[in-house]
Order: C-alpha cells, then structure tokens, then sequence
C-alpha cells in the first residue's frame, strides 16, 4: 500500500479467554484434489505515526473477537499445485546473490512497494540464481532507520516478505498482535541507555488451542537518543589530540574510548571514512556505568565506507617472482606453474607465526578448522575504506581447482572417491578419474590421488560422506601412497602431543596443524560415493587466483587474479587478527553503519564465564563479511558458580545487517553447563543465562562452505526468549539456520513434558529461507534439532521455504544404481530414488514444541515439512 494507516490492536472485552475461531479444514475439489484458496485480504499495514502505538493493557495475549475469515476472497493466493506453473517474472530480484554464474533468478526481496504477484507458484524445478558478487550492501535493504519503529523497517518498505507470503492477514481480524507493533519502554535500569524495545506478544494464531511465547521485551539502543557528547576518529588523526572536533580527531578507537567522559551521558566516537586496523574493547561494566552509552557510528552513516579490518594489506613491492629465488625455494612447486608465482617475506614484513594461525573458540590453533587464512585483492586505486569485494578473495591452492556452475550443486566439480569399499574414517582411496563417468560433467578436471605427481603429506582433504552428504569433513593428511591412491588423515592419537597455548604439535608435519579425526560413522565414513578435493599444499598452486602460506619459513605465495598485474598498485589484504570486536563482559554499547572483515575466527565476539555478562548491546546496518564468523556469543555455567544472584546476557540486537561471506555460522548463540552436576547444584544446572535476542531486517548470505566443524550451518542458536524476524537467509551450505536445545530441569524424567525444557518462548516470524543445502544434504532451510529433549514454545509464522534442493552425488547416483549397492537400505533408504535431493523446508529432528502457522514452502528436493521420531510430549500445531 503506498499510504500506511493507523493501527491499533482490539481485545475481547468480555473475556479474558479467546473466542473460538472457525475450525473448517481446507475442503478439496472433486476434480483435482487442489486445496481451496486461503484467504488473501489486505494486510493491516503499519502506522504511520512515528511513534508506535503502545499496549493496551498488561495482558498482550488476548484475542480480537474478530477471527479470520475460512472462505477463500476474490483474490486468492494460491496453495502450490503437484504442477506448479513457472516462477513469477514480476517480483522484485534487486538482493544480492553472490553465488555462481547462472541464467535463471529466483524471487528476492521487495525493492520498495511490493505488488500482488501472479496467482500461481514456481515449479518444482529449481531456478539458478545469478553468481554477481557486490562489494557493498544493498542501499534499500537493510537501510539506515530514521523512524521510531523499534524493529526498523525500512521506511518505504512495509514488509520484507512480499505480500503474498503467508504474512496476509485478514483485515477485519488480525491473527496475531506483530513484534512490529511494539511498546516504549521506559527503562529505569541504570545500566541501560534510552533505547527501544522489540516485543513478542502474539495473542492466538487461528486457534483457541495454539500456545504461542510469553511475553517479554529485548532492548535495542534508539537512534534518535544517542548521546550527544562526540568524539572524532580518522586514519590521519593523532592520538595526541583531544578528539573534540574532525581537526582534532584521534587515530585509534582504543584511544578514543579513554577519552569517553565519566558522566554517564554516554559518547558517541564517529569514524571518518577509512580503514582501521585494531581489535575494539569496551569497557567493563564498572567503567560503562560511569561513561554511559558508547556508539560507535560511521560519519558518513554510509556501512561500506568506515571499515574496521583484521588484516594487514601487502602490497606489490614487496613480491618477488618465484624464478629469481633459490631452486631450494622453487622445488615444492610445479615446474609448469613456478614463472606464475610471486613470493612476500611475510618475516621480513614483521610477521611471526602466531599471526598465521587461526583459532577456534577453545583457544586451540587450528584444531579442526581449515587452517586457511583470508586473502582478498585490493589495490591503491579503491577508495580509503571501501569494503572489499568478495568475488576477489583468492582460493587455497588445490586440485581440482575451484569452479561452480550450478548454484545448487557446489560440489558438483570436485572429484568422487573410488573407496575404500566398506567406508572409512582415516584414509580416502582415488585411482582413476572421472572423465566420462556416470554423472560427471564433461569438462571435470582429469586427476586422482594416483596421478597426481606429488605426495601430499601436510596438505588437507575436504571430503564429503559417502552416505548422503550430511557431513563434509576437513583433516590434514598424514600419509599418501601415490600407487595405490590412497590419503590418510591424522587421527586423535596425532593431536593428544599438541600443544593449545602455541599451537605446536610434536608428532604431526607440520609442526603447526593439530589434526583431529573424530570422523562421524553415521555418514559411512569416506566411500566410493564421496566427493572431495585436496587443498593448501605448494605443488598445488597452479592457477590464477591461488595462493599458499608457507607458515614454517613465512612466506606468502600467490598467483594473481585473472588481469592482474603485480605491480606498484598491487595490493592483497591477509587476514591477522581473531576477531574486530570483544563484546565479553561489557554492556550498553552500539555499533551502526559500519563495516568489519577479514577476521579469522569471528567478527564479533563473547565469551562470558561465571558472572561475566553481556548486555544491552545493539548492532545496526552493519556490513559483517569474509570472516570465520559473523557474532557469537557464548554464555558458561559452571560448579565454581553460586546458585543466587546470577545476571544475563540478554537484549542483543542484530537489525538491518548483512552477513556474508562466512566460513562458518553467521551467527552462534551458546550456554555451556561445564561440568556441571544437577545431582550435586541443584537448579543452577538447569537455569539458563543467556536470553532476549533480536534479530531483524537482515540479510545473511554465501555460508559454511569452508565450515570450523563438519557441517555448514549458516547459524546456530539456543534459543531463549528470541525474535526472529524478516530476514532474508540463502547460499548456505547446509541448514540454512539452525535452533539447538538447552537441558530439561533438575528432576525431570524423560520423555520431557514442554514444562521441563529450560530455554524457550521463540518467535520466528516472516523471513525467507532460500537456497539452503546448497553443499550437504540431510538438512533443511530452518532445521530444529533437539535430541532427547524438544523445544518449548517456539512459534513460527508466516515464513517461506523454497528453492532448497539438497543435491548431492550420492544421492542421486542412488536413483540410478541397482538396490544391490552395498549401503542400499530398503527400509529406509528406497525412497531417496525418487528424489532430486534430500532436504526439506522446515525440517523438525527430534524436535517437538512448535507451532507452525500460515507458513509456504515449495520447490523442495525431498520434503517441504519434515518431521522425525516424537520423543518429548511436547505439542505441536500445524497448519500451513
């Protein structure tokens, strides 16, 4: 609608109770067993009073005596058909997609007004989605708030989902009160800045029996009310000045928050445009109590411009062509490729070993994870700031090299195992290629581990089970018999000398990479069915945009860019530091319209023990990429801990943002209970602190395709008092997001009643999850996984699932080999031959609790809702 009207909810005055709603089910036609048309009436729209119209009363959950309509209108939207027609040309496509180059565009996001799409859904068969990298965030979405709308809509955009999502609601009965709509808070917390509030209060889906979250509010800083003490930031000022004025700006942030005053009315430290080099650290809470609010905000309010690296640029002058080096240098490398390589003392540059090593977050260097830094082309020529682009991030050396066609299929290059037989956890046998084999493409790169031409002890096999693809694993190799073919990798006997304070591992070549098995023997372990490729050893590097980091003797090699010349304007970014931002015990702080990248473990980060909290932080249009990971927070309850008197970390926000380009999870939200006995402390295990988390309005995109564990989730969170709304998920190598379980209360005996379940009361409302599943299989564009234990209370509304294929080698040579294939399982395995791919929409795994209302999913390779084994008595509605 181009004009907003006023909102307001109403309530049953009579009753505290709501009224019963039609229960008519979907009746079919006589003809063609197509379910009749859900109603379509326009949407109430949002207000457009700047400020939002508050609760009525204490009591949010009621309902309007209004219910909604049964009878289809004129203007259905249509349930997709078993034939859908092709996908609809007249929805917005202005997303970015940064994934491979291909013909065909999915639906993406509105650009501005949405319009009534056609009546009918795409086919079953996938589109492709076009591989454009874009350096910068997109300008509409997400767009800097002006508005006092605590859930920053865009202004000009009523809706991220367009409007002929399961979002349409009828006008004269609204089903739900929106988080959209929420209160003011008026906060008297000493420790809390003015600031907003994000509220779950939905009143009944349809139904007098749907249990939805309780309410609660999660407090997000409000820009309008930031403080007006300033203090200036840039690349050319000095730490010598007082920071009072962009002539007198400081050089570093760090500086710049000593000079906060101890007023408690907060500071607002503005970037000029440029790049900063340096990890942020607010202050403790004792500190932040006297300062106030610290926000952190670009000076051009522009999030591509103000950008805070964990790299070290190296520019052209200081390579060194291969050849003019020493043979001793030279020998590792193929002859064939040595004139293309250029070589960077990195020693020479002041670079020492620890720089080089990734961590992960027990602290350990390069246990499990890749071991792969980030190097990305710049150049003198991009202007001071700019946030890098990822389509120019340079590939460990590898064969086969790196080549994607096909959006859905990311594996589908990569080379296929001859064995072993039986499956295994430690070696992967390859002798022949696989030119002209069944289902592989005609230009495949020709290779095996047989014919390779070089022993690839010390390098690494990325390899995916042989089963169905669920796990994709990541180990260094410890021996290779070239005549047979066959790689080992390192097993846990390799990693028990390795050293977690240096990284240093006694028994293993290199000294530097602990390795560390753990091969899970569900997937079969490697197979005849696995594909894989090997990587990050010099005889590999052979192609233009390759590089290897020599971490022994410092050294940096590359082959530039396709066009790329090495020069006085060349310049490559190579990652250096963990992280940009610790978020560990601190609070009231703000971060808006600014970039982060090039961080080795993750950008932002919290790691809270014992009575160590994180609070009341806010992160706003924000560009977060080419990192390990986007933000995670992590919470740990342990014996050493006292039952009473323990704070939260709680009100995070994370609104209007762009993750991107992540290695691993966009974002990971954890409670640990180290060690922790119910038996012996009673309540304390079973009490969670970690709750109130927002995340709206952003875009998450190209994740977990270079994965910290053996699955690429594009996040994962316990869930806790969360909203998880209007946001846009895709390009994620397995579940597209992920919502994992706390523990069940001390006493409580399996099977677990929903009242048992510590963490819960989650709103998922109105995102799109798309193009999930695009590396794994067995997995889903949301996936709730719960074990033995279930969910408690999690509502989900209004949300799209679609173009989730899950295709993989394994799974589709199962619809053309005999049953006589040796894993051929025909009591549950015989359906995966009907299937394009095995994934599912919203895939629920030992996962009751939930509620799942007015929800789309199509053009799905298995199935659109998936549910296995019911063990908690947990309920679960359904009606999509």
């Amino acid at each position: 609608p181009s004009k907003l009207p006023t909102w307001k909810a109403t309530f049953n005055p009579t009753s505290k109770f709501p009224t019963k709603c039609p229960t008519a089910k979907p009746t079919f036609s006589q003809t063609s067993k197509t379910p009749t048309y859900l109603p379509t009436s326009k949407p109430t729209s949002l207000p457009t009073s700047l400020t939002p119209s508050k609760m009525p009363s204490s009591v949010p959950t009621k309902i309007p005596t209004n219910c909604p309509t049964i009878n289809p209108s004129s203007i259905p939207s249509r349930i997709p058909s078993t034939s859908p027609t092709l996908l609809p040309t007249d929805l917005p496509t202005n997303i970015p997609s940064n994934g491979p180059t291909t013909s065909n565009n999915p639906t993406l996001l509105p650009t501005n007004i949405p319009t009534f799409p056609p009546s009918v859904l795409p086919s079953g068969a996938p589109s492709i989605i076009p591989t454009a990298i874009f350096s910068k965030s997109p300008t509409l979405i997400p767009t800097v708030a002006t508005t006092k709308f605590p859930t920053r809509i865009p202004s000009k955009t009523p809706s991220s989902t367009p409007s002929s999502n399961p979002t349409v609601r009828s006008s004269t009965g609204p089903t739900m009160t929106p988080s959209s709509r929420p209160t003011v808070a008026s906060s008297i917390n000493p420790t809390t800045s003015p600031s907003k509030s994000m509220t779950a209060s939905p009143s009944s889906v349809g139904s007098q029996n749907v249990k939805v979250p309780s309410a609660y509010k999660v407090q997000v800083s409000d820009p309008s009310l930031y403080p007006k003490q300033y203090i200036y930031v840039s690349p050319t000022g000095s730490d010598t000045n007082n920071g009072l004025s962009t002539a007198a700006a400081v050089k570093t942030i760090a500086k710049a928050m000593t000079l906060a005053p101890l007023n408690g009315k907060g500071s607002t430290i503005v970037l000029a445009d440029g790049v900063y080099r340096e990890t942020i650290r607010p202050p403790a809470p004792a500190t932040m109590m006297q300062t106030g609010q610290l926000v952190f905000q670009s000076a051009s309010k522009d999030n591509s411009k103000a950008t805070i690296r964990c790299s070290n640029s190296i520019t052209g002058t200081s390579f060194t062509p291969l050849t003019s080096l020493s043979a001793a240098i030279q020998a590792p490398f193929a002859a064939t490729a040595r004139s293309k390589i250029y070589v960077a003392d990195l020693g020479a540059l002041g670079w020492t070993l620890p720089d080089l090593l990734r961590f992960r977050d027990d602290g350990v260097y390069e246990k499990r994870a890749s071991g792969l830094n980030f190097l990305v082309q710049s150049s003198t020529a991009v202007a001071a700031g700019a946030s890098l682009d990822p389509a120019k991030r340079y590939h460990a050396a590898r064969a086969p090299n790196f080549r994607n066609v096909t959006n859905w299929k990311r594996a589908e290059y990569w080379w296929v195992a001859d064995g072993p037989a039986a499956g295994s956890t430690t070696s992967l046998v390859d002798a022949t290629d696989d030119t002209g084999t069944l289902l592989a493409p005609a230009d495949i790169e020709p290779g095996n581990l047989k014919t390779i031409g070089v022993d690839l002890s010390g390098g690494y096999l990325r390899a995916l089970d042989g089963l169905n693809s669920h796990w994709v694993w990541y180990r260094r190799i410890n021996s290779h018999d070239q005549t047979t073919g066959t790689v080992t990798i390192d097993t846990d006997s390799a990693s028990s000398s390795c050293d977690g304070s240096t990284g240093l591992c006694t028994g293993c070549q290199p000294k530097y990479a602990c390795g560390d098995a753990n091969i899970d023997t569900n997937g079969k372990g490697f197979s005849p069915m696995s594909k894989y490729y090997v990587d990050n050893h010099p005889y590999l590097l052979d192609a233009a945009g390759e590089y290897y980091v020599d971490k022994t003797n410092l050294r940096l090699f590359v082959i530039p860019l396709s066009g790329v010349n090495v020069d006085a304007s060349f310049v490559v970014e190579l990652s250096k530091r963990r992280t940009a931002i610790d978020l560990t015990n601190t609070l009231n702080v703000t971060f808006d319209s600014l970039s982060f990248e090039m961080c080795d473990d993750t950008i932002a980060y919290a790691n809270n023990w014992i009575n160590a909290n994180t609070r009341f932080i806010t992160m706003r249009n924000l560009n977060m990429q080419l990192s390990g990971r986007g933000l995670t927070v992590i919470k740990t309850i342990a014996q050493l801990d006292t039952a009473g008197g323990l704070e939260n970390t709680e009100h995070v926000g994370l609104i209007q943002s762009t993750v991107r380009h992540m290695d691993d999870v966009s974002i990971q939200v954890n409670q640990g209970w180290w060690s922790c006995s119910i038996d012996a402390l009673g309540d304390l295990c079973s009490h969670a602190q970690i709750r109130r988390f927002y995340v709206g309005h952003n875009q998450f995109y190209e994740l977990g395709f270079r994965p910290f564990g053996d699955d690429g989730t594009g996040g994962a969170v316990i869930g806790n008092e969360m909203v998880f709304e209007n946001n846009l998920v895709r390009n994620v190598a397995h579940n597209g997001f992920q919502f994992i379980p706390g523990p069940a209360k001390q006493g409580a005996i399996q099977p677990y009643a929903s009242s048992d379940l510590v963490v819960g009361a989650v709103l998922i409302k109105d995102n799109i999850f798309e193009w999930a599943c695009l590396l794994e299989s067995d997995c889903g564009g949301l996936k709730h996984w719960a074990g033995d234990l279930g969910f408690r209370d999690h509502l989900l509304i209004g949300n799209v699932y679609r173009n989730i294929i899950g295709w993989s080698y394994s799974v589709q040579m199962q619809n053309l080999i005999p049953t006589s294939w040796p894993y051929y399982n025909p009591v549950d395995r015989k359906y995966w031959r009907l299937m394009l791919g095995f994934a599912f929409g919203s895939y629920f795994d030992y996962a009751p609790g939930s509620y799942h209302f007015r929800n789309i999913a199509y053009n799905v390779g298995s199935n659109c809702y998936h549910w296995t084994a019911r063990i908690a008595q947990s309920e679960m509605y359904f009606h999509n």
